[in-house]
């Protein structure tokens, strides 16, 4: 299984979970903010494989014209595939133009661009005076908090709003055992580690987030995105737990504590096994814009 295939299949896993964990409050503010504008131009930051284009596209009843900004090639070409496949299922006809996707039917034109690079330079990938809404999902606990800092300086300037949906806060599985709190405590600290542009804000992004957001002049509202994830959902919990197996090694040095994992991991196999373990994942929304 190839690095990205695994990276698309975690993403569209994730989307009913998304779907069932964003807060309704936070969602209809943002929608009530844009309900008078004739159409929409949108765009993704972060996009992946579509799936946040795609959740939001029936929620939204006007014209709409999406920019995916993803610094993945290969995430992006999937996008375009499923959403091919969402026009399919919702009843629209799909129509390449030159590097556009257009979607019609009889009362709608949908306009996706899929645009090649970073957010952080998102002012020489797009025009950001014609847009009307930023989106982003499942993004910023990746980010440092300068990053975050800086995205949010580019979008004062364009007083562009911004819908930041599933920012990660936290975890914990049920039932707990003794080592969950190690274990967890270490794959925060991977999230947040060193790296070349800095440390990741990880489980801290949503007050960071927060704080950010209210400095820079914005009015905000924030709301909780749980994820439950029942002992019937091996697929997704055998996720996390890989998640963890792979990251936590990075960063513990100690012999024992590698084979306290191990140990740790094969107990949490068996209760998945056995359906007796579920696990909880906090997560916060925010809508941000200017009056």
């Amino acid at each position: 299984m190839t690095k990205n295939y695994k990276l698309a299949q975690w993403l569209e896993l994730r989307i009913p979970y998304d779907a069932q964990g964003r807060d309704s409050i936070v969602e209809a503010s943002c929608q009530q903010y844009l309900k008078k504008r004739k159409s929409l131009k949108i765009v993704d930051l972060g996009a992946g494989t579509g799936a946040n284009c795609r959740y939001y596209l029936s929620k939204i009843s006007q014209d709409q014209e999406w920019f995916l900004v993803e610094q993945n090639q290969e995430l992006l070409e999937i996008a375009l595939d499923r959403l091919i496949i969402w026009a399919q299922e919702n009843g629209y006809e799909s129509q390449l133009q030159n590097s556009r996707l257009v979607l019609t039917n009889q009362v709608h034109k949908i306009t996706i661009h899929r645009i090649v690079g970073s957010i952080l330079d998102l002012e020489n990938l797009i025009d950001l005076n014609t847009f009307d809404l930023a989106v982003a999902n499942a993004v910023f606990d990746l980010f440092s908090e300068k990053q975050f800092q800086t995205l949010l300086e580019c979008l004062k300037k364009y007083q562009l709003p911004m819908l930041a949906t599933i920012n990660y806060t936290g975890m914990n599985f049920i039932p707990q055992t003794d080592k969950d709190s190690d274990f967890i405590k270490y794959y925060h600290q991977h999230m947040q580690r060193h790296q070349y542009f800095g440390r990741g804000m990880g489980p801290e992004c949503g007050s960071l987030m927060w704080e950010a957001m209210k400095g820079i002049g914005m009015k905000v509202l924030q709301g909780e995105s749980p994820w439950e994830i029942s002992n019937s959902d091996p697929v997704f919990l055998e996720f996390i737990l890989g998640f963890m197996e792979e990251s936590i090694p990075e960063i513990i040095e100690k012999a024992t504590l590698q084979n306290e994992l191990n140990t740790w991991l094969l107990e949490k196999q068996q209760m998945m096994s056995q359906k007796k373990l579920s696990c909880s994942v906090t997560h916060q929304d925010f809508w941000g814009y200017w009056e």
